[in-house]
């Protein structure tokens, strides 16, 4: 009995992964373990803070929020960054100490031993990148923003704190990159400051990064950060804040109406703001034109801030804390006013030296609140000012502040005339449905083609009349379910009023903005008719384009059409003017939610189809197999051909797919929906499958192999089954050979067509999305699916060596089991059948998401499919005909006498020959 012995290569395998594992644990339990520095802290620091022994027990720990900071800003060390680029002012500065661990030690001094890491970092965003290597990719408000990193250090460092005082001094090292291309090590000494004061006044934290081995080309750094506000923090300016907060008196949300309070709109990330005093085609008064917000403690209805303006539109993921351009503020909502009303104060002396820096000068009132209404040209859910007896009024509104938070939030449509002007209404389509605007449908994902290429957008309504369209998809209305009223300012009945906005996907280094507009959509013909308005960059000012013209028309819900949306984008200005811009040709091929639901349950029945006919096919040759156990003699009178054909058709196919297994992502022809890592279970099951059948269909070839090699067991002449099969060998490849020719021959004069792909939205919730071009190159179609198709069909045709082997041997053994070439055939021409149905049902729109059936494996139309269907029915009977009455049954009679009379010639003279040798 043969026994399992396991390979070389499985040995290695497991040896690999056990001593792999202890590694992996430990880099998943410590992933960024401690190194202590190779300097001795008394030698540095001792005179600082005093070393002292640590407090072995459990509760000498303390947090270590309570020294961190993000949000800093330093100047110096040049030497640690290498620069290909030379510094800009649009720079972005950082640096962030995170202390690993704090404990207490042993004494009454309140000292404390921390390890900690330092590290310094500088971005820089929008213009010249540099080069591609530097590049990395932020994603911001569903923006793919470039940010390059000029350069970044990390310090690892041990030392303590004096808690009475307030100092941190703590040494350690990091690999710094040499000129020379090498990395040698770098010994410094980081002291820190930290006031004792809990209020705005206490805020900054200041330090020095120092040299403790003389190198030459180094500069101190100096740093000036932003403490981590305690939970002990004392509001100090909450009287003055309320003196005075703001002059807009138009009506505004509670905060009692957003969702999440207060502090839910402000948390996390950084809010980068437009500052509104940068009027239509003049510069801004302020000398800024962005402002950018963080939020450092929010407590209910009280909340500090830390405010940054800058003059560039790139974003950062680094929040910029220059201490020339940063302000520190902290205020409360004013319930009666329905705003949060701030003092803002200036960061003072730091001309000299950051260690000199303080918070001062706090004359500046800050004003922030919510509108009850928006417009086309008021889109800001946020909007505040900044204001001071010296320096004037700043008005700014919000960039990146999602609308659903803001529930009670109305809309005002002041565009109506012009709309009605643009819009001509046309007869309704009979006999032909148009999707509804309060659902899914009306948001998707487009390419716009203009003169200078083409660019990929994301199109999703903010509201539907009055009501916000995602309010109306959560509640459930947007799905269709009833019962929900809505009041809809309507023009007609098939009228509604909708606003959109249109977001370029592409990169922000356009000099045009994403687009808003306002129109109406008509149910009945599917019109979707807006005016647009588009921020544009002019000679480094911001100008708001309001003449854009925007027609749109949906496809029909039940159309087959391969475009879900076609339209067009033009301005209404003459071409002479600055702002116009060129017709844009518009065209979506996103699906509707219900094709998508029906999509998604068809790959489902597909796969199911795929894993039942290869279990078919693992069945069908099982029978063969037992087939040839219980009738031996009739094992050389299966065709070689035929079984590599069939083993081929399952080896290509695997080899093609067995890396997918492993891959973690898809290519750009992946199918987008939610349920995507189930389907890639699903699949992995059906490659499973098929591979049992492949190892069968070995194991078929090799007991077809090994009996024809041992013929003179039986009593047939090996020659002659040999002779038969080189005649199938002769006809077979030339005409194989010939096809393969003809595939290359349509692929090389086909015309190129220009490839396009649009990746799923970030947030959509649509589930499956059909890809349309991005590239701006045409390409020719791959020769290589051709090929693949061309495999597919002959496998189609798997019995013409059996056929062509029972006419050459005019055997009539019944060497193939009815159930294998029977089955096997309804295997293989059950997809086309399937086509055929589903041709019908589905037209083309779909094409590209076929799993059973597919288009990349085989030849699949109309006249191809009744073709094959007619051709492999016609196979088996042949088979069944020639296995009963003999290989040549279908041959006239006349000929077959001949051949019949050339037979017994040749076995005459072979008996006479036997007989001679015999002699």
């Amino acid at each position: 009995m043969a026994t399992f012995r396991p390979s070389l290569f499985f040995v290695f395998f497991l040896l690999f992964l056990t001593s792999a594992t202890p590694l992996a644990v430990s880099s998943l339990v410590n992933p960024n373990p401690f190194k202590p520095p190779r300097i001795p802290y008394s030698d540095h620091c001792n005179h600082i803070v005093p070393e002292s022994p640590t407090d072995p027990s459990p509760s000498a720990a303390s947090s270590p929020a309570s020294l961190a900071f993000d949000v800093s800003f330093f100047s110096g060390g040049d030497s640690f960054f290498n620069r290909n680029n030379q510094p800009r002012s649009s720079d972005v500065k950082s640096a962030s100490f995170r202390p690993k661990s704090i404990r207490k030690t042993l004494g009454d001094g309140g000292i404390y031993r921390v390890e900690a890491r330092l590290t310094l970092q500088i971005s820089r965003t929008s213009g010249d990148l540099g080069q591609r290597k530097m590049i990395q990719v932020t994603q911001i408000d569903g923006r793919r923003i470039p940010v390059s990193f000029m350069g970044g250090q990390s310090f690892e460092l041990y030392g303590f704190w004096s808690e009475r005082t307030g100092r941190v001094c703590l040494v350690g090292s990091a690999q710094v990159l040499s000129p020379f291309g090498t990395y040698k090590p770098f010994d410094a000494r980081l002291m820190l400051t930290y006031s004792n004061e809990s209020n705005i006044y206490g805020s900054l934290v200041k330090g020095v990064l120092e040299s403790v081995s003389n190198q030459s080309d180094f500069k101190t750094v100096s740093i000036l950060g932003a403490r981590n506000t305690p939970l002990n923090y004392e509001y100090k300016l909450l009287e003055q804040s309320n003196a005075e907060c703001g002059r807009n008196s138009e009506e505004s949300l509670s905060v009692e109406s957003v969702l999440g309070g207060l502090c839910k709109v402000f948390e996390g990330r950084s809010h980068v703001y437009r500052t509104t005093d940068c009027g239509i085609n003049r510069t801004c008064s302020s000398g800024v034109e962005y402002m950018s917000l963080l939020s450092l403690l929010c407590d209910g209805e009280k909340m500090k801030v830390v405010l940054s303006f800058s003059n560039t539109s790139g974003v950062s993921r680094l929040f910029s804390f220059d201490p020339r351009s940063a302000l520190v503020a902290e205020g409360a909502w004013d319930v009666d006013k329905n705003r949060f009303c701030g003092v803002a104060c200036r960061i003072l002396n730091f001309t000299d030296s950051l260690s000199n820096a303080k918070v001062g000068d706090c004359s500046l009132r800050l004003s922030l609140r919510f509108p009850a209404s928006l417009s086309i040209k008021r889109r800001a859910p946020v909007v505040g000012e900044l204001w001071s007896a010296k320096t004037g009024r700043i008005e700014f509104s919000s960039l990146n502040d999602p609308l659903w938070r803001f529930s009670g939030l109305r809309y005002e449509y002041t565009e109506g005339e012009r709309v009605s002007k643009l819009c001509k209404s046309r007869s309704k389509s009979k006999g032909k449905h148009y999707p509804d605007a309060q659902t899914s449908d009306m948001r998707f994902v487009m390419s716009v083609k203009y003169s200078g290429g083409v660019r990929s957008a994301r199109a999703s309504p903010y509201f539907v009349g009055d009501r916000l369209y995602r309010e109306l998809l959560v509640r459930g209305q947007g799905a269709g379910v009833p019962g929900i009223p809505m009041n809809v300012n309507s023009v007609t009945k098939s009228f509604t009023n909708i606003t959109y906005r249109i977001r370029f996907l592409n990169p922000v280094s356009e000099s045009r903005g994403d687009i808003f507009a306002e129109g109406t959509y008509d149910r009945d013909t599917g019109e979707l008719c807006m005016v647009g308005c588009q921020s544009v960059k002019l000679n480094s000012t911001t100008t708001v384009d309001c003449s854009l013209a925007i027609r749109f028309k949906f496809s029909p819900i039940d159309s087959r059409s391969d475009d879900r949306l076609k339209g067009t984008i033009e301005s209404t200005r003459e071409k002479t003017d600055p702002l116009y811009v060129g017709r844009m040709e518009v065209v979506s091929r996103s699906i509707y939610v219900h094709q998508a639901k029906e999509s998604v349950w068809r790959m489902d029945l597909e796969i199911a189809m795929v894993l039942t006919s290869n279990t078919l096919s693992c069945l069908f040759v099982g029978m063969q197999l037992y087939h040839m156990s219980k009738h031996q003699e009739t094992l050389p009178f299966i065709s070689i051909a035929m079984v590599t054909l069939l083993v081929l058709g399952h080896m290509i196919p695997l080899l093609l797919n067995f890396e997918e297994i492993f891959k973690s992502s898809r290519n750009q022809e992946s199918l987008f929906f939610e349920n995507d890592r189930w389907i890639e279970a699903k699949e992995i099951v059906v490659r499973i499958v098929t591979m049992i059948a492949f190892l069968l269909e070995c194991r078929l070839l090799q007991l077809a192999w090994s009996a024809r090699r041992n013929t003179e067991n039986h009593h047939h002449h090996r020659e002659s089954v040999w002779k038969a099969e080189k005649m199938v060998c002769y006809v077979c490849l030339p005409l194989y050979i010939t096809g393969g020719l003809i595939a290359w021959l349509v692929n090389r004069n086909r015309t190129p067509k220009r490839v396009v792909y649009i990746g799923k939205p970030r947030a959509a919730r649509n589930l499956l999305y059909r890809p349309v071009t991005l590239k701006r190159s045409f390409q020719r179609p791959s020769l290589w699916k051709d090929l693949k198709s061309y495999g597919g069909l002959m496998l189609d045709a798997f019995l013409l060596p059996q056929i062509l082997f029972n006419g050459f041997s005019n055997s009539d053994a019944k060497a193939l089991a009815a159930s294998f070439y029977g089955g096997h055939s309804f295997v293989r021409l059950l997809p086309h059948a399937y086509d055929l149905y589903r041709s019908h049902s589905y037209g083309k729109i779909l094409d590209w998401s076929f799993i059973y059936a597919s288009h990349k494996v085989d030849y699949y139309s109309t006249a191809w499919d009744i073709v094959i269907l007619f051709i492999g029915f016609v196979f088996a009977v042949l088979v069944f005909l020639q296995q009963r009455f003999g290989g040549r049954c279908f041959i006239p009679k006349r000929f077959v006498e001949d051949l019949r009379y050339e037979k017994v010639v040749e076995l005459q003279e072979t008996g006479e020959l036997h007989k001679s040798n015999d002699s």
